[in-house]
């Protein structure tokens, strides 16, 4: 009589077996945090008293005209503005309250080029990178002159150019923008660059051959 009662002990011992042996753990997938994704929205320029236009010359290309010859000759001298860069550099002053991971310098902005008496301004044609590095593109490589000049017989004439340039320093107010939560980031500092140039002059010297 014992037999029977044997065998339905093991047979319930063995359920559980089975069951604990079929049961597999959920595999949790770690969450995934996309990075955030900025935008400038706008950006202002103004001047201080602190900040202003200053003026340096320029030297341009020049070149000698000769004539060895006996007679009076008009030579023609083309000059051009190829040597001429408009630069831009941005200086951040409340980096500590801006995200780490907003990267200004991917950011193209308009930068000032000429600034009005009334306190308006300009923007030069090609956008410079909102960066702390100075940034240079041509200013006048499309301008080009031709300069009538008449050289004396057995004679040379030296062709000088000089161009001012207008060097600005003002202060800017940007606007950058998480994309996702719409957080506004204010972000001020300096701007410095060559505003424009204007004025050039030639000077014409005469020397014998």
């Amino acid at each position: 009589m014992m037999k029977p009662s044997s065998f339905r002990f093991a047979l319930l011992i063995g359920i559980p077996a089975v069951l604990f042996s079929c049961s597999k753990p959920s595999k949790v997938e770690p969450d995934v945090t996309l990075p955030a994704e900025y935008e400038l929205r706008e950006i202002h320029y103004f001047k201080t008293d602190q900040v202003g236009l200053d003026t340096v010359m320029v030297k341009l290309n020049g070149s000698t005209l000769t004539n060895p010859g006996n007679v009076l000759m008009t030579q023609t001298f083309e000059s051009n503005y190829d040597d001429l860069q408009k630069t831009s550099r941005f200086e951040i002053s409340n980096w500590q309250t801006l995200p780490t991971d907003i990267k200004l310098e991917s950011f193209a902005v308009e930068v000032p080029e000429r600034w009005n008496v009334n306190g308006t301004y300009g923007y030069f044609s090609e956008k410079f990178m909102l960066s702390s590095s100075e940034e240079q593109k041509p200013y006048g490589a499309y301008k080009k002159e031709n300069i009538k000049v008449s050289v004396p017989p057995r004679s040379a004439v030296v062709v000088e150019r000089q161009i001012e340039a207008y060097p600005l320093r003002c202060s800017f107010r940007a606007v950058v923008v998480n994309k996702a939560t719409g957080q506004q980031y204010p972000v001020v500092g300096n701007w410095r660059g060559i505003s424009h140039y204007n004025n050039t002059s030639v000077t014409l010297t005469e020397r014998a051959l």
